[in-house]
């Protein structure tokens, strides 16, 4: 019994340390081994979308990417968590329709994350579909995957969309990209 009291007392004694340097080590990995950013043009056009680091606090791009404004690099292979996030918000400016244009647009939004630009392949995908919502109301979607990028792979985003859309666009600050590097072990064949 007394054993047991003295590992109690030294894990209660410890435990506030040990969690504080936890915490710390987890802060410095993810500003190391990861990269958030946001959609740099909130207008909903096909194509390649432009990312941003500027509009939001916690956006970052560590030392394991190389950004430019359509394409993030990864500068070391392993496994990386992969996680987008699209919102959409209705920007109609005329308050007196009551949102009648946002609600009467319809319309799907559909965004994929490629590796080397490569559609058959693509990493994650994510569909809105633009029906009968408010201007209170944010359409929103959200997916992930963990994956094996190599040094080099080049990641992008494509969006289309069915038709033109006026009366919705992103919300910058909630549609965002983020990849976090796992572990660096070499993939084998199911993951090639």
């Amino acid at each position: 019994m007394v054993v047991g009291s003295l590992c109690a007392f030294y894990m209660t004694l410890e435990r506030p340390h040990l969690v504080s340097t936890v915490e710390a080590q987890l802060k410095t990995d993810l500003k190391e081994n990861s990269a958030q950013l946001v959609v740099d043009d909130a207008q909903l056009r096909n194509g390649n979308l432009n990312w941003s680091m500027n509009r939001v606090d916690d956006q970052f791009v560590s030392r394991n990417f190389e950004q430019n404004k359509q394409k993030l690099e990864i500068k070391k292979s392993g496994f990386y968590s992969i996680s987008s996030q699209i919102t959409l918000r209705c920007v109609y400016a005329n308050d007196d329709d009551d949102d009648v244009n946002c609600k009467q647009e319809k319309g799907e939004v559909s965004i994929s994350i490629l590796n080397n630009n490569n559609p058959e392949k693509a990493l994650l995908k994510l569909f809105i579909i633009i029906k009968n919502f408010s201007r209170i109301t944010q359409p929103a979607s959200f997916s992930s995957s963990i994956r094996y990028l190599r040094e080099g792979d080049q990641i992008t985003a494509q969006l289309q969309t069915s038709q033109t859309i006026e009366y919705w666009q992103f919300d910058r600050a909630h549609s965002v990209l983020g990849l976090s590097w796992i572990s660096d072990y070499p993939p084998d064949s199911t993951h090639q």
